[in-house]
């Protein structure tokens, strides 16, 4: 009876999955993240799916364990990409979808030339156990790239609508997956439940950012008049020229609109339409310009003192935005004419 309600909520995890990953690639503002993201539940979807049926029906075709396994291989880099995206806030370079082009080529080679119906062994012990360490390469290799939001959450109230918060439950959720399917022997296939529950977390706060969207684009219709966004360019300007509040590394939106005496939608619609950037943007145009007068007036510091008194926590999010915004590194930046 408890095996057949795991795969009841395994099914329904599958089906679930299924619709958040069409309402993630459908929507009309959807950014890379979302796209990637979309991708990742797809190919958790995919495997947990090959599950199912198996435990049905086990003498299933092997082209299905086999898109399975091959799906399985792809979670590890679309997470990856996803936290990525998340962490630099703008599209990953190219060059970076190696990693999904990569591992998929190869396991269509192998499928082709050694498929699993003639191939068994080679894929139920050795490419099982390769696709285990590759997605737990990949787990790691995510967690270099986000851990500064680790403390950030430490410090601050827990807020699902934050990006990195969002990234990080999903990057915990995958990884107990992934420690139920390589644990497989103890855990049967309890991942399936697992999946359902992170899928159905997912759903929830997906559920509550789109109302949040919905209700902020309630005053985007609601042009600020110019008297009234004149004086909060001033005011604005003052804030962070002669405070310097875009050194603070934490800084919010909303803590920003407090000082600014408004409210968060009013600041954001003012942000987007009278400055033409998002709030992200705004902060990183600042902190770049910031970090390159300490370039050019101190050359004792350091790249990592530079990105700390210019208001990044982490040194590959500094290195990224300053590539971003003058189309070279901090290093190669000190050696230009001046």
């Amino acid at each position: 009876m408890t095996a057949q309600l795991l795969f009841f909520f395994s099914a329904l995890g599958v089906f679930n999955a299924l619709l958040l990953v069409g309402y993630l690639l459908s929507k009309t503002h959807r950014s890379q993240s979302d796209v990637l993201l979309g991708c990742l539940l797809l190919m958790l979807s995919i495997r947990v799916g090959k599950s199912v049926f198996f435990y049905f029906s086990p003498d299933l075709a092997k082209i299905f364990l086999q898109v399975g396994l091959s799906a399985c291989l792809l979670i590890g880099p679309f997470l990856y990409l996803y936290c990525l995206s998340v962490q630099r806030g703008s599209p990953v370079p190219r060059y970076s979808w190696g990693h999904v082009l990569t591992p998929l080529s190869t396991i269509l080679v192998i499928g082709v030339l050694y498929p699993y119906q003639t191939h068994t062994a080679l894929w139920g012990v050795l490419l099982y156990k390769v696709v285990n360490y590759v997605w737990l390469f990949y787990l790691l290799l995510s967690l270099w790239h986000i851990k500064p939001w680790l403390l950030q959450v430490r410090q601050k109230p827990f807020d699902l609508s934050t990006p990195a918060t969002l990234c990080l439950s999903i990057w915990l959720g995958t990884a107990v997956i992934w420690l139920a399917y390589f644990t497989g022997a103890y855990t049967s296939y309890i991942s399936g439940a697992l999946s359902f529950s992170l899928i159905l977390y997912l759903s929830i706060v997906m559920a509550m950012l789109a109302r949040k969207e919905r209700q902020q684009n309630r005053y985007q219709d609601k042009k600020i008049p110019d008297d009234d966004a004149a004086a909060m360019l001033t005011r604005l300007n003052q804030l962070m020229n002669d405070e310097q509040l875009f050194l603070n590394p934490n800084l919010t939106l909303a803590q920003l609109a407090k000082r600014l005496g408004t409210n968060t939608s009013k600041l954001s619609q003012f942000v987007n339409d009278n400055l033409a950037m998002s709030f992200p943007h705004y902060l990183n145009e600042k902190r770049i310009e910031h970090a390159k007068s300490l370039l050019l007036c101190d050359t004792a510091l350091s790249a990592e003192d530079v990105a700390d008194a210019s208001g990044y926590n982490s040194l590959s999010t500094f290195y990224s935005a300053f590539k971003k915004f003058t189309g070279t590194t901090p290093a190669k930046f000190r050696q230009l004419p001046p």
